[in-house]
C-alpha cells in the first residue's frame, strides 16, 4: 500500500533508541565544513536460513546449560519455599497475599498441575526434602530453565535485529547462555527467570518493530507494536521491576515522534495516527494485559485463606467463606457495639482482664488491638462523663461531634487516656490508652472522646451524619488531650500476647486513626422500633485491584529488613558479593554471576558514556570521525540499551527497601548487548580471521570462567582448596566450609594426635575390627551431629525457634552460631539456620499469630531466611 507516510518511512532511517543524529563528514580534519545530517539509522532485517540454523543451535545449547542436574539440590531452596507454596495455593483456590503481581505465581502453578503437584506440600522451610514428599519439584523447576534458555535465542533476535552481523550475535547469545547468575535463577521456582524472560522479549519485540519502519501500519508493524505492549504488561505482571520498562521504550517512542514533527512530509493526521498507535500498543495494551491477570488470579482464588486479615471486610466479602456480617444499622446511646480498624489491617478494639506492665505506663487495664471478633471487643456507647441524654421518647442516635464513652462490656472498665507513654514509644505526641474505673466510680473526663465522621456511604442517608454501622467512617478525638485513637500497627510483648498496639496520638494521618462499626445491637429495641440492618457491600474487581495494588505498594515501601545477604545498587554492577541459597555438605549454592561478563558489560556501559561525550565535543569543533563507518549503527543500539540499561538501575538507587543483586539481572541483560555490540565496533575492520579469533578468545575465557564457577551454579562437589581459589574478591562470601576438606563450627573438634595415636595401639584387635564395621564409608567426607533451627512464620519482628523434622540448608555458616534461650538440636539433617528478618510489620501487614511460647534470640554471621508465611514480606520486589 503506497501512502504519502510510507515514502517519508523509507527515506526516514529510525533508531531504536533515543534519536541519534548521525554526522558523516563532508571534508577533512582541521576544514570549515558544514556537517551533513543523515537520517538516524535504523536496520532492515529479516531472518535467513543461516540465522535460523544459528537460532536452533543456541537454543540447544541453552537447553542444555539451563536444564543440567535440574534435580539438584533435591530440597526446598530460597524462595522456592515462598512461590511454591503460592503455586499450591493456586491449585487449591486459596486466598493468599503477595506484595509481586501474579503472573509468575500462575506459571508456577500451571507447570506444577501438569507436572502432578498436588498442591499440598506447604514448602514450609528451606531443605524440606521434596523426593521424601513426592513433589513433583523438577516439573515445576522446568519452567523457568525452558524460560530462560528461550532468552538466549531472544537475545540473538535483538542483536540481528538491531544491525548485527551474525557473528556478533552468536557472541551476544553465547555471552547471556553462560552467564553464572541468570542460570542460577533460571533453574530455581523464583520469579525472576519470567521477569526476565518478559523483558527480554519486550526489547527483542521493540526491535523488530524498529526493522518495519519503512512498513508503517501495516500488519507485520501492527504485530510488532501491539507485541510489545502485551509482553510489557506480562513482565509488569511478573514484578513491578517490569515497569522500568516503560521509561525505556517511552522515551525512544517520544524520540521518534519528536523527529516525525520535523518531517514535512508527514501531515499533521498522520503524525497523530503514529502518536495514537503507540499510545494504544505501549499503554493501553499493557495496562489491559495487567489487569487481565489480576481478573484470573482472583478467580483462581476464590476460598477464604489464612490473608484474609490482609484484605478490608469488603474485599473478603468476595471470597467463599468470607466474612459474612450482618449488623443492626444505627448506633445508639445504650448500643453494644464492635469497633473495627478501617485500614487494611482490620483489627478490633479490644480489651481484656490484664493491666499494662512497661515502666513508664500506668498498670491499668491493657487496651490493645485483636485480629480475631469475641466478647472481649464488645464496648457499650454511653454518654460524656456528667452528661445525660434524653431516651424518653426512643433510642437517641450517636452523631458526629458528640462526645461519648465507651464501656468495656466484659470488664466494666471505661476507654481512658492520659498523660502516660504507650508500651511502644516515648514520643512525647503519643498517649497510653487503657481501661480505667471500678465498681461505684463514675469516671471522669479523660474517658471521654469526640466521635468525628469522616465519610459515609453515598447510598445510605446520614450516615455522614449520625454514626452507622459499616457505613460510617469515623475518629475518635480524646477530649482532654486531643488526640486520636490510633492503630500503631506494632506487635506487644507476649505479656500482652502479641496483640497489635493502639495508642491515642496527636496530628496523626487519618488513615491509621480511623474506625468503623462492625457490629451493633441496641437491647432494648422492639419490633415497633422497625431495626434496618447493614451489610458489607462485596468490591467490584476494579475495587480488589486498587485495593491489592495498594496494599502491594505499601508492603513494598515498608520492606525494610537487615537480610545477611542484601546489596545495595552500587554494589552490583562489580559484583562485590551474590547471595547464598543453599548449602550441603561438600557442596552448595550461592547465585553469583560471571565475572568476566559482568566487568566487561559495565566497561561497556562505560567506554559508550565516553565515546559519546569524545564524540560530542570533536562535533563541536567540526571533527567528524566515523567510527569507521559504524557510528549511526553504534550509537543507535548501544545508546538504546544503555538508556534502557539506566533505566532498570538508576531507580533502585533511590530505593530504601531491602535489595539484593537478583534486581540487576534485566540492566545485566542489556549490558551484555552493550558488549557485544562495543566489540563488534572495534573489530568491525580488522581482517576476518582476526575478529574471528578475537570472538573465539572472548567466548573461550567466558565459557572458562562459567566451568570455574559452576560449582556453586549447579551444587557441584568440590574442595576447599578449590572452592578459596575461586574466590577472586574478599568480598564473595560463600562458605568453602561446606567443601570437601572444610571443617564447620558443628564438626567435632579431632582428636589430639599422641592421645589418638595411644588409643589407638591399645584397642584389642577384636575391638578395632568390630569399631570397622560402623566406620562410615567415605572418610573424607565426615558427618558431624549439626543444628537445626527455624523460626515461626507467626513471629514478625523477632528470631523464633521451633523443632522441625526437615530443616533447610544455608551456604554461609562457617562461623560459630550464637544460640541462647531454646534452640533444638536435630542431628538428622545437614546444617541449616532460618533465620527470619527483624523488621516491624509493613503498612496493611498484620501481625501474624499469637504464639505465646517464647522465641530464642539467635546471632549468626551469615544466614538466608525465608519470610513470613501468606504474608508476601519476602526479599524480593
Amino acid at each position: 500500500m503506497t501512502t504519502e507516510m510510507d515514502s517519508a518511512d523509507q527515506k526516514a532511517r529510525r533508531p531504536k533508541g533515543p534519536a541519534t543524529k548521525s554526522i558523516e563528514p563532508t571534508a577533512t580534519k582541521g576544514t570549515e565544513a558544514s556537517p551533513v545530517v543523515t537520517p538516524p539509522f535504523y536496520a532492515n532485517w529479516t531472518c535467513t536460513r543461516t540465522d535460523t540454523l544459528l537460532l536452533l543451535l543456541v537454543t540447544g545449547v541453552a537447553l542444555i546449560v539451563r536444564c543440567w542436574r535440574l534435580s539438584v539440590p533435591n530440597q526446598v531452596v530460597f524462595d522456592e519455599v515462598h512461590f511454591g507454596k503460592f503455586a499450591g495455593k493456586y491449585i487449591n483456590g486459596t486466598y493468599f497475599y503477595d506484595l509481586h503481581p501474579p503472573l509468575a505465581k500462575m506459571m508456577f502453578a500451571a507447570a506444577g498441575k501438569l507436572a502432578g503437584y498436588d498442591g499440598v506440600f506447604d514448602f514450609k522451610s528451606i531443605g524440606l526434602d521434596y523426593a521424601a514428599a513426592g513433589v513433583p519439584y523438577v516439573g515445576m523447576r522446568l519452567l523457568p530453565a525452558l524460560l530462560g534458555a528461550l532468552t538466549v535465542p531472544a537475545t540473538f533476535a535483538a542483536t540481528r535485529a538491531c544491525g548485527y552481523r551474525m557473528d556478533t550475535a552468536l557472541l551476544a547469545s553465547l555471552l547471556v547462555c553462560f552467564e553464572n547468575g541468570l542460570v542460577t535463577q533460571s533453574r530455581l521456582i523464583l520469579l525472576d527467570s519470567p521477569l526476565v524472560f518478559f523483558t527480554v522479549l519486550t526489547l527483542t519485540a521493540w526491535s523488530m518493530f524498529w526493522t518495519k519502519q519503512g512498513q508503517s501500519f501495516t500488519g507485520v508493524w501492527w504485530f510488532w507494536l501491539i507485541s510489545t505492549g502485551v509482553l510489557m504488561g506480562c513482565a509488569a505482571s511478573c514484578k513491578w521491576v517490569g515497569l522500568f520498562l516503560f521509561p525505556a521504550v517511552g522515551l525512544s517512542t517520544i524520540s521518534d515522534l519528536w523527529d516525525k514533527i520535523a518531517d514535512r512530509s508527514l501531515s499533521p493526521s498522520r503524525w497523530c495516527m503514529h502518536f495514537a498507535s503507540r499510545a494504544v500498543g505501549l499503554l493501553a495494551v499493557p495496562f489491559a494485559v495487567y489487569v487481565f491477570w489480576f481478573q484470573v488470579h482472583f478467580a483462581l482464588l476464590h476460598t477464604s485463606g489464612d490473608a484474609n486479615s490482609m484484605m478490608t471486610p469488603e474485599f473478603q466479602t468476595t471470597l467463599r467463606g468470607g466474612l459474612d456480617v450482618s449488623t443492626d444499622r444505627d448506633v445508639f446511646y445504650g448500643s453494644e457495639i464492635r469497633m473495627r480498624s478501617s485500614n487494611a489491617q482490620s483489627g478490633y478494639l479490644h480489651s481484656h482482664t490484664h493491666n499494662w506492665q512497661h515502666e513508664k505506663g500506668s498498670g491499668q487495664q491493657q487496651i490493645t488491638i485483636y485480629g480475631h471478633a469475641d466478647e472481649n471487643n464488645i464496648w457499650v456507647v454511653e454518654p460524656a462523663f456528667n452528661t445525660t441524654v434524653d431516651s424518653s421518647s426512643g433510642p437517641v442516635p450517636v452523631k458526629s461531634g458528640e462526645t461519648v464513652r465507651l464501656r468495656h462490656k466484659i470488664t466494666g472498665k471505661f476507654l481512658h487516656s492520659h498523660d502516660k507513654r504507650p508500651a511502644l514509644s516515648s514520643d512525647d505526641q503519643k498517649f497510653e490508652l487503657s481501661g480505667y474505673g471500678f465498681p461505684g466510680f463514675a469516671g471522669d473526663t479523660n474517658d471521654d472522646f469526640r466521635v468525628e465522621i469522616l465519610s459515609g456511604d453515598k447510598n445510605e442517608a446520614g450516615s455522614d451524619v449520625r454514626v452507622q454501622a459499616i457505613y460510617s467512617r469515623f475518629r475518635l478525638i480524646h477530649r482532654n488531650l486531643q488526640c486520636a485513637v490510633y492503630n500503631s500497627r506494632k506487635k506487644l510483648p507476649k505479656w500482652a500476647f502479641e496483640q497489635t498496639e493502639v495508642n491515642c496520638m496527636r496530628n496523626c494521618m487519618p488513615r491509621m486513626s480511623t474506625w468503623h462499626v462492625e457490629y451493633a445491637h441496641y437491647p432494648n429495641a422492639t419490633a415497633e422500633m422497625g431495626v434496618k440492618t447493614a451489610k458489607y457491600r462485596p468490591l467490584s474487581m476494579w475495587g480488589k485491584i486498587w485495593e491489592y495494588n495498594k496494599l502491594m505498594a505499601e508492603s513494598n515501601e515498608s520492606l525494610t529488613g537487615d537480610h545477611p545477604f542484601a546489596a545495595r545498587p552500587q554494589h552490583w554492577a562489580w559484583l562485590r558479593r551474590g547471595t547464598a541459597y543453599w548449602g550441603g555438605r561438600g557442596h552448595f549454592v550461592y547465585q553469583l554471576g560471571n565475572p568476566l561478563v559482568w566487568w566487561a558489560s559495565l566497561g561497556a556501559v562505560v567506554m559508550f558514556g565516553l565515546v559519546r561525550a569524545v564524540l560530542f565535543l570533536m562535533d563541536k569543533r567540526q571533527i567528524l570521525p566515523s567510527l569507521g563507518g559504524q557510528r549511526p549503527l553504534y550509537l543507535s543500539s548501544a545508546g538504546f540499551f544503555v538508556v534502557a540499561w539506566a533505566c532498570h538501575y538508576v531507580p533502585f538507587f533511590l530505593m530504601g527497601r531491602e535489595l539484593f543483586i537478583h534486581h540487576y539481572f534485566p540492566a545485566l541483560w542489556m549490558a551484555i548487548l552493550v558488549l557485544a555490540f562495543t566489540l563488534d565496533l572495534f573489530t568491525a575492520k580488522m581482517p576476518a580471521i582476526v575478529r574471528v579469533s578475537v570472538y573465539v578468545a572472548v567466548a573461550a575465557a567466558v565459557l572458562h570462567v562459567f566451568n570455574t564457577f559452576s560449582y556453586i551454579t549447579y551444587s557441584r562437589t568440590w574442595t576447599k582448596d578449590a572452592c578459596q581459589k575461586t574466590k577472586w574478591l574478599k568480598t564473595w562470601d560463600f562458605d568453602c566450609e561446606h567443601a570437601i576438606g572444610g571443617v564447620r563450627a558443628t564438626d567435632p573438634p579431632p582428636p589430639s594426635t599422641t592421645e589418638a595415636a595411644k588409643a589407638v595401639d591399645d584397642v584389642p584387635e577384636d575391638d578395632e575390627a568390630a569399631e570397622d564395621e560402623d566406620a562410615p564409608v567415605d572418610d573424607a567426607v565426615p558427618q558431624p551431629e549439626q543444628v537445626a533451627l527455624t523460626s515461626p512464620s507467626s513471629a514478625i519482628g523477632s528470631v523464633g525457634v521451633e523443632e522441625s523434622s526437615s530443616v533447610g540448608n544455608i551456604a554461609d555458616i562457617g562461623n560459630p552460631v550464637s544460640i541462647q534461650a531454646n534452640a533444638v538440636i536435630e542431628k538428622s539433617n545437614p546444617v541449616a539456620v532460618h533465620v527470619e528478618p527483624n523488621f516491624e510489620p509493613p503498612v496493611g501487614m498484620p501481625a501474624v499469630g499469637n504464639n505465646p511460647e517464647p522465641k530464642a534470640e539467635v546471632s549468626v554471621v551469615s544466614v538466608v531466611y525465608s519470610d513470613v508465611e501468606d504474608t508476601g514480606a519476602h526479599a524480593e520486589l
